[in-house]
Formats: structure tokens, C-alpha cells, sequence
């Protein structure tokens, strides 16, 4: 592995310097107050994380561990702003940016870090992180994987780089037989560890919303459609629509985005939008809620609810909504996702297709049948725990506690 830490050493420090202010760039790079600290002293876990949802994936099987273990502490790292911003205060462990894949820079970075066990979350996997992990003999385990296609550094065709990851992981573990399937046609062991999302969502049932949303809820007299995580091709998806008959409550992935989703839906005046941050509880059309940390709690006040992303690449985290009892609907794209072929086979999850996919979906919101489907969900998905105990066994094994 010779040309790509040449190229990724150029490509990141430019990148870092060239980067406009508020971009993402500029975020990670701003954020490397840890080079000024003393390194971490004591037994460390790293878990790292492309964002919010594969944080939470990982989180039932890191507090498991840091129960279990008390004189371990925990560094969390995230790719994306989704992630690093609301979880940036966890009072679990330590809370940064990954740093950019520049080897100078992942050598400070595991200086001051100096983990004795790096748990990754599902895909984001970086060449020179792992070559400093394995240069360091710091075992690497791979949890939550879902590998529908070979991953690119694994590919045959980038041999040095296929050869440090298979060197520096000590444990591929992925959700299903199938994902064992792929992993082997490239060559790779891996270990079927299971879906440990099932086990995080099963933590969410129940959650109540605040006495502010609860109130914005008695106001309605419309039922809910809760429009989660929500993307701008979402709303474009959903524009023209006749949804008179519901209170619209959007929840945007990306909070600074409200004015564009609200743009993309040319049905309503402006007069019919209000926003939880500003505006006292009323009946409403429409209602944005540009906060962070709120959206599971409020799949549980929706009557129902359509999973966002599905118009884009993939959807957001449907099992928060089947946690709370939902049956949602998402747009074609949901098949990178898990769980979600489960969901689909089971009715849990409704993709829509067409218009009379949507149409059908709208007719049953508010029925005894959909809210009784909604119940068997979360009964099913409570029956699919038992991942989090086989990572942590996992974990244990390779540093051998």
C-alpha cells in the first residue's frame, strides 16, 4: 500500500485547507483540539461511526462493555456532521471527528488516543487507520456489517489494499448468512454476529415525548403524518399530493435544510407552516421540527409515518418507528438497509412505488387494523434480540478479558 496514503496525504490536507467555512472540511479540521491534549492513560476502547445511525448501533454494545469492564474508558469518533453534532456531548466517552485518513495525521491521532481495542461500526473503514491499528497490534473488530457487494478494499484488484484490511481486522462481523455469503466470495472469514439495531430499538419502546410535542399533539384535529429524517427529494416525492386530511410534521436530516423541504412542497401557503422552535402549539397543516434528538420520541405521537431517505440513497432507521409501534412507509430505495428486507417481508415496512402504493398506505392510516399490525411489529422486532451479547463476547476474545 504505497500510492493511496501519497494521494489520501495530498487529497485531505488540501481539502482541509481549500475548504469553505461550515463545510465539512472545514468541521474536521477545526475540530482537532485533541492534538493539544495529553495523550489518554488507561485501558481504551475506540468505536468509530459514520453517523447518528450507526452510532446507535454500536452504543448497546459499547455501554454493555463499559458496564462490564468499569476501569475501561470509551472514544467515539464520527464521519459526519448527523452523527458528531447531536451526539457530541455523550457523557460516555469522549467525543471527536474521525481524523482525515492522512497517515501523519493518524499516527498524532493514535498517539493520543492509544486504544487497546478499535471497534468499527459497520462500513466506514478507512486504509490508514487500519494500517495504524495493525502497525500498533491493536485488534480491529468489525461489528453491524451488511455487505450486499464485495467492499471496495476488499476488491481483488486492489491487492496491497485488500491485504492491510485482512491483516488488520481481527473480526469481520456482519448481520446474516447472506452477508457471510459475499464476504467469502472475497475471500474473507467473517462472523455472524447478528443485527445488533434490534437490540438498540428495543431500548426506545415506550419513549415519551416532551410536554411541548405532547401539547402540539392535542392541537391537532387531524391525524399525524410524520415525515422522519426527512431529505429534500423526500418532499419533492411528495409534492402535489392531496394530504388535506393530515397534519404534516416534518423532521429534516439535515436542519438547516427546513426552508428548502418546505420550498419542495408547492401545496401549501406559507400561512399553513408552523415551526416547533418559535411558534406556541395549534392546530396546523404543517408543522417543521428542526431539532435534534426529538424524531424517536415522536414516531410514538404520529399516527403514522414515512421514513425519509427512501427517495434519495436508502432510508433512515425504520426499527425507531417499529419500536414505537408504526407501520411506515417509505420511498423505492430501502433495500441497502438490513433490516429493512425483514421489515418488507413481514408488511412492517410499506415501500411506495407508485401512486396507488401511496394511496393505499393513506387509506388505512388512523384504522384499528394498521394500529394492531403496529403492535405485532414491535413484538417481532422485541423477539429479534441477542446481537449486542455476541459482539461483546467478541470484543472480550480479542483482547482476551
Amino acid at each position: 500500500m504505497i500510492i493511496y496514503p501519497l494521494l489520501a496525504e495530498l487529497v485531505f490536507r488540501t481539502g482541509a485547507i481549500f475548504g469553505r467555512i461550515g463545510s465539512w472540511w472545514s468541521a474536521v479540521d477545526g475540530s482537532q483540539n485533541w492534538t493539544h491534549e495529553p495523550p489518554l492513560e488507561g485501558k481504551t476502547i475506540w468505536m468509530h461511526c459514520a453517523s447518528l445511525g450507526e452510532f446507535e448501533m454500536g452504543r448497546p454494545v459499547l455501554e454493555k462493555f463499559l458496564v462490564r469492564y468499569e476501569h475501561w474508558q470509551a472514544v467515539v469518533t464520527f464521519f459526519s456532521p448527523s452523527g458528531y453534532e447531536p451526539r457530541k456531548n455523550y457523557s460516555r466517552a469522549k467525543v471527536h471527528y474521525l481524523p482525515f485518513d492522512r497517515p501523519s495525521l493518524v499516527t498524532k491521532w493514535l498517539a493520543y488516543v492509544q486504544p487497546d481495542l478499535a471497534l468499527m461500526v459497520r462500513y466506514d473503514l478507512w486504509p490508514n487507520h487500519i494500517a495504524g491499528l495493525r502497525r500498533a497490534n491493536v485488534p480491529v473488530v468489525v461489528m453491524g456489517m451488511s455487505a450486499r457487494k464485495i467492499p471496495w478494499y476488499l476488491s481483488r484488484a486492489l491487492p496491497l489494499i485488500r491485504k492491510n484490511f485482512i491483516a488488520g481486522v481481527h473480526t469481520w462481523g456482519v448481520v446474516s448468512e447472506a452477508d457471510a455469503a459475499i464476504m467469502s466470495m472475497a475471500g474473507v472469514h467473517s462472523e455472524i454476529l447478528g443485527n445488533p439495531k434490534y437490540d438498540y430499538a428495543a431500548t426506545l419502546v415506550g419513549v415519551a415525548a416532551s410536554e411541548k410535542f405532547k401539547a402540539w399533539k392535542q392541537a391537532q384535529h387531524k391525524p399525524v403524518l410524520l415525515i422522519g429524517s426527512a431529505h429534500l427529494s423526500d418532499c419533492k416525492a411528495l409534492n402535489g399530493f392531496d394530504l388535506g386530511g393530515f397534519s404534516l410534521w416534518i423532521v429534516p436530516h439535515n436542519l438547516g435544510e427546513s426552508p428548502k423541504l418546505l420550498g419542495a412542497l408547492t401545496q401549501y401557503e406559507s400561512s399553513q407552516v408552523f415551526d416547533s422552535t418559535r411558534d406556541e402549539p395549534k392546530a396546523t397543516d404543517v408543522l417543521m421540527v428542526p431539532e435534534f434528538g426529538v424524531l424517536v420520541s415522536l414516531y410514538g405521537l404520529a399516527d403514522s409515518a414515512v421514513i425519509g431517505g427512501g427517495w434519495d440513497k436508502t432510508t433512515h432507521n425504520v426499527l425507531e418507528a417499529t419500536a414505537q409501534g408504526k407501520i411506515v412507509a417509505c420511498g423505492p430505495n430501502w433495500q441497502k438497509i438490513a433490516e429493512n428486507k425483514e421489515l418488507v417481508e413481514q408488511g412492517f415496512l410499506r415501500p411506495i412505488h407508485s401512486h396507488g402504493d401511496w394511496i393505499q398506505y393513506l387509506e388505512q392510516v388512523g384504522t384499528e387494523e394498521l394500529a394492531a399490525q403496529g403492535k405485532t411489529a414491535q413484538a417481532w422486532m422485541l423477539e429479534q434480540r441477542g446481537a449486542v451479547e455476541k459482539i461483546v463476547k467478541t470484543l472480550e476474545e480479542a483482547v482476551q478479558l
